[in-house]
């Protein structure tokens, strides 16, 4: 996963380097495939990879589009073909993920961000416009954490580098705390009353030092599927399931599952062994990891996983 940071100073002072490079040295543990950045005067993008497909092993980012827009992006393009397709005459050949984004945002400004399937999350920048837009995937898998205060924003995929590096005092959100206890806090909430994340199927227009948030995806109520035996449900459950687990196979490098013994990781374990086995993958491998405790009284997930792996 790779690591998006940025400061924009809102009275027009320029960002400072040594601000810069703490940030990156800071995320260099979660992004350890080289930096990149951008800076103009106010405003700074910093880009660290964190490389896992030979696509992203091909970006530059921050990426400019045509447009003159400047994007970083961290995420997993899933429906990268029917984009390519409605997109082919502003792309290049063999276009990487930032490359489509890029072209998406360029033809269709926010509307694209419910043309965007995988898990993601991405911030533009528009220099002549002088704003800026954060945006998630519909469950925000990738986050983005932003911190809005009087003549500056600071955001960053990676939340402990904004409380840890902005030098300021932060305060407990009583809101996130009850709502944790309780059962989950509302998306939008951090630990900490001055921070936000970008909630889940919205993006975040940030302009004249205010930030408006809007939505781009929800969930319908409405959208059913009917089918007339069991069987046929089972069918399509095998068939969205198997789907699910063969996107996420897409790396040029092995990938890492963790194997509880449970149904749900033994299942994505199994199946994920199968595409490999009958299909083939882009990952050359698929490994296990297992945490265990023979001491436990109730600790037999080692019957389970030693199962799976057999």
């Amino acid at each position: 996963m790779s690591v998006q940071a940025g400061v924009w100073n809102f009275d027009g002072r320029p960002v400072g380097p040594k601000q810069i490079e703490d940030i990156s040295e800071f995320l260099k543990q979660l992004g350890p495939d080289g930096e990149s950045r951008y800076v103009d005067g106010s405003v700074a993008l910093l880009y660290r990879p964190f490389h896992t497909t030979v696509e992203s092993r091909r970006e530059k980012q921050p990426y400019f589009s045509h447009r003159g827009f400047i994007l970083t992006w961290d995420g997993r393009l899933d429906n990268r073909h029917a984009l390519v397709a409605d997109l082919r005459s502003d792309l290049e050949a063999n276009p990487t993920d930032v490359a489509i984004v890029a072209a998406a945002f360029d033809r269709w400004e926010t509307d694209c961000f419910r043309r965007l399937i995988g898990d993601w999350a991405v911030s533009i920048w528009k220099p002549e416009q002088r704003e800026l837009f954060f945006a998630a995937d519909y469950m925000a898998i990738r986050h983005i954490f932003y911190y809005l205060k009087k003549g500056r924003l600071l955001w960053s995929t990676d939340l402990s580098s904004l409380v840890l590096l902005s030098n300021d005092k932060f305060h407990i959100d009583d809101d996130y705390i009850a709502g944790y206890l309780a059962h989950n806090p509302d998306a939008y909430l951090t630990p900490y009353l001055e921070i936000r994340e970008v909630p889940p199927g919205q993006f975040v227009r940030v302009r004249d030092g205010g930030a408006l948030v809007e939505r781009f995806w929800r969930f319908s109520p409405k959208s059913r599927i009917r089918y007339k035996t069991d069987a046929e449900y089972e069918d399509h459950f095998r068939y969205v399931f198997r789907q699910s687990v063969q996107r996420r196979l897409r790396s040029d490098s092995p990938i890492l599952g963790e194997l509880s013994g449970g149904l749900d990781s033994s299942s994505i374990v199994c199946i994920a062994d199968d595409i490999l086995a009958k299909e083939g993958a882009e990952t050359p491998r698929l490994d296990t990891l297992s945490y265990y405790d023979k001491t436990e009284p109730s600790g037999d997930d080692w019957t389970y996983f030693r199962k799976i792996e057999a």
